[in-house]
């Protein structure tokens, strides 16, 4: 039991860490231009249809930002792609 708890801390430490690389003014939500510039900064070279589109997978709620909430849900759900999680994810939580 000690040891799941231990486990789940964790990973949500892990989630915290990449969140936070993506949040870089830190108010607690990724605005479309974080993501770009991460992906950008991960050599990642993305248009702007592509930015919306991530933006509109992960954004649950439509406010146009995603939230340490939604970032768990998308990052949850890369995981269990078959293609497992991208090259740029696996990159910013380094």
């Amino acid at each position: 039991m000690m040891k799941k708890q231990m486990q789940a801390r964790d990973v949500d430490s892990e989630m915290r860490e990449a969140f936070r690389v993506f949040d870089r003014n830190g108010d607690g939500q990724i605005s479309p231009m974080e993501l770009r510039n991460v992906m950008t900064s991960l050599g990642e070279k993305l248009t702007e249809e592509e930015i919306s589109e991530m933006m509109k997978e992960a954004d649950l709620d439509g406010n146009g930002f995603i939230d340490f909430e939604e970032f768990v849900h998308m990052v949850s759900n890369i995981d269990k792609s078959p293609e497992g999680p991208p090259q740029y994810l696996l990159a910013a939580t380094k």
